[in-house]
């Protein structure tokens, strides 16, 4: 894996794919870049990919605190700067799927297109069958969760939670990456995005949206730990280019639906290409025939 470090935090990221627009992944609290691992293989032919660690999981950086939506989207804006990267797709997952939107918002120069999957925000959370545990780690003392800040996710309840992720039993155990997903983190860094849990507010509102890229969303309808109905509502709101809800899927489409996810993601990104690409040339060809200022004094002349 190679390195990114900004303001003391480092960040594990692998790459796929020697040329081609730059796609960046990024994955849900408790996972790793690892759940991208087959959309990663089947884009490196026609993509640079790169999926993250975010910090707090894998094997980036487990800071003491501040993991808070506006810090993810300040570290992940600031590698798509520090590799020089514009023209990027976006695909998130859950708390992944928050920092799209968020940086996507922010800064739509860079975003050629999004895929956002089972996004996480205030709603979706709080509408969800999590929503009960969401409110109590908001309503206890701060006091109280620092108890858990060096509190490490022992194998066995680390795994229960990947288990919990996926609707098929078949999938969760032919799933070549629910042993290392299994290997745990310190709850902090959950404990904490969700103490920033109003900060998601935001992303259930899109009065803006004719201001954005292309956006795909996909939900698993029988995510267990997201709503897909509040999917829906925030989907009336977002308007999203293409919108999909895939049956018999849980939290993790990327895995259990893997196939279905590369076409998605295949189709979609391809089209939001061709879509740059008609701009960009009509820009030119605006640009082109538009008589220079020189032109127009010669004229006048």
């Amino acid at each position: 894996m190679e390195d990114f470090e900004y303001d003391g935090i480092r960040i594990a990221y692998v790459r796929r794919g020697e040329s081609g627009p730059p796609v960046v992944m990024l994955h849900h609290a408790g996972a790793s870049h690892l759940v991208w691992m087959p959309q990663m293989q089947a884009l490196a032919g026609e993509y640079r990919v790169f999926a993250l660690d975010l910090p707090g999981y894998g094997v980036s950086s487990k800071p003491a605190d501040d993991y808070t939506l506006e810090r993810y989207t300040e570290l992940i804006h600031q590698f798509l700067v520090r590799h020089e990267l514009t023209g990027v797709s976006l695909v998130g997952n859950c708390l992944g799927s928050a920092i799209t939107l968020n940086l996507t918002r922010r800064y739509p120069e860079l975003i050629r297109a999004a895929v956002v999957m089972n996004p996480l925000t205030e709603s979706t959370v709080l509408h969800g069958r999590l929503g009960r545990a969401a409110r109590l780690d908001l309503a206890v003392p701060e006091a109280v969760v620092r108890a858990f800040d060096r509190w490490h996710t022992p194998y066995w309840l680390a795994r229960g939670t990947v288990r919990y992720w996926f609707t098929s039993r078949r999938a969760f155990r032919e799933c070549p990456y629910t042993t290392a997903l299994s290997a745990g983190y310190p709850a902090r860094a959950l404990l904490r995005m969700i103490r920033d849990l109003p900060s998601f507010a935001a992303l259930d509102d899109w009065p803006d949206r004719a201001q954005l890229p292309p956006i795909c969303t996909v939900w698993g309808n029988d995510n267990r730990v997201l709503s897909a109905p509040a999917g829906r509502t925030l989907n009336a709101r977002l308007r999203p280019d293409r919108a999909e809800f895939l049956d018999g899927c849980g939290h993790v489409p990327m895995l259990e639906q893997s196939a279905r996810v590369t076409a998605i993601l295949t189709e979609f990104l391809g089209a939001a290409g061709d879509q740059a690409s008609q701009v960009t040339a009509e820009a030119e060809r605006t640009w082109t025939s538009t008589p220079k200022e020189s032109d127009r004094e010669s004229t006048v002349i």
